[in-house]
């Protein structure tokens, strides 16, 4: 794995018709959101191979935007990514073959934490990024870490590279 991308999902509504924290859906602000840091990884001209997203509604929703700006990405859902903490985050990783770039759209707090665990094993290469990371990992929020070497997944060869937020892209 040359890259890892983890993609909080978009700003979503507070409750759901339902009733259910895992069908809350995506707001239209959400929506926008997701698809503007998808633009922004394609500026970056950085092409995930594969993703790897919760199941809930508003990941997916969050995902249905990324394949609007990556069509030919492929995509796998894992129910045990639903609020996963950073070593669930990790065993579903683990569990994939080999991939040139993956992205992981799942939620807080444990794509912030994995993302904190890397850069405390991985280091980073941007400061400006590393200090907004620490801080928060807000809805479409995204962390792209560059790994060392060429290998398969092992959370010590991962430095981060990039940290961008929807507000981030409109303050540049």
């Amino acid at each position: 794995m040359r890259q890892l991308i983890l993609f909080r999902h978009a700003k979503t509504e507070p409750y759901s018709d339902t009733g259910s924290d895992e069908t809350r859906q995506l707001t239209d602000r959400g929506h926008t959101d997701a698809q503007a840091i998808s633009l922004e990884l394609k500026t970056m001209k950085v092409a995930p191979t594969h993703v790897l997203v919760s199941t809930a509604r508003r990941t997916r929703e969050t995902v249905a935007e990324f394949q609007k700006v990556f069509p030919d990405v492929k995509v796998t859902f894992s129910d045990k990514l639903y609020l996963a903490d950073p070593e669930e985050i990790v065993s579903c990783i683990e569990a994939l073959p080999d991939t040139p770039v993956l992205a992981v759209i799942g939620h807080n707090p444990g794509l912030h934490e994995l993302a904190l665990q890397l850069m405390e094993y991985g280091g980073f290469a941007n400061s400006y990024a590393a200090g907004q990371l620490r801080i928060k990992f807000p809805t479409a929020a995204m962390a792209v870490f560059d790994a060392r070497e060429d290998d398969p997944f092992n959370v010590y060869n991962f430095q981060l590279a990039e940290f961008f937020t929807p507000k981030s892209l409109t303050d540049a």
